[in-house]
This record gives structure tokens, C-alpha cells and sequence, in this order.
């Protein structure tokens, strides 16, 4: 699956998604860092539904009223992929993803 991410925003963002592999496996993967105005996709292979993706950003992710969130264990300053949860790990922090509604996503400037 495709997700295109653009970052509006006059910083740098760094970006990780959660997603369902198959009926019982979630992937969750980062640090994609975008730089302020920079455009690419991201490929995640194994993913074949939108519906299934959660997105988190460290450039003021802000949730709104009608965004379904799902949480999820991110590694601190570290590029990773986990399809297992890292509860209680040293260097994971929780956080709020948002679940995607379409195959792209726009960091807005805040």
C-alpha cells in the first residue's frame, strides 16, 4: 500500500504508522522523517487496506472530536519496526495515532 505524506509545517516531522498485517498482527513502523515542505510516499508492504492504518506525527499531532485513535508503542529517537507491543520497554513511549481516512496524509503548519 501507498501513503503519500506531505509536511506543510515549517519543521521537520517525524512520521510512524500502525497497521494491520493480517487478522491478528499489527505492524508498527518510523521514524519516516519529512522535512519542512518535502513530499514522498511511503510503501508498506504486507497492507492491503486504508481502513487499517494509524498515523502519528511529532510536529503537534493534534486529534480532533470526529478521529478515530488507536495507541500504540513508537521507539524513541530510533528508527524501527515492531509487530510486536513493546509495553514496559525501555526507549518505547505510547502514543495517539489517527486513523487514516484516504491514501494520503498532509502535516499541517501549526
Amino acid at each position: 500500500m501507498r501513503i503519500d505524506i506531505k509536511n506543510d509545517s515549517t519543521e521537520d516531522c517525524s512520521v510512524a504508522l500502525n497497521a494491520r498485517i493480517d487478522q491478528t498482527t499489527w505492524l508498527t513502523v518510523g521514524w519516516y522523517v519529512y522535512a519542512a515542505g518535502e513530499e514522498a510516499p511511503i510503501i508498506l508492504d504486507g497492507v492491503n487496506d486504508i481502513c487499517s492504518v494509524y498515523l502519528y506525527h511529532d510536529c503537534s499531532l493534534k486529534v480532533q472530536d470526529h478521529d478515530e485513535t488507536k495507541r500504540a508503542w513508537v521507539k524513541s529517537n530510533r528508527k524501527f519496526s515492531d509487530t510486536i507491543p513493546m509495553d514496559g520497554q525501555q526507549g518505547y513511549e505510547e502514543v495517539t495515532f489517527v486513523r487514516l481516512q484516504q491514501g494520503s496524509y498532509t502535516i499541517p503548519s501549526f
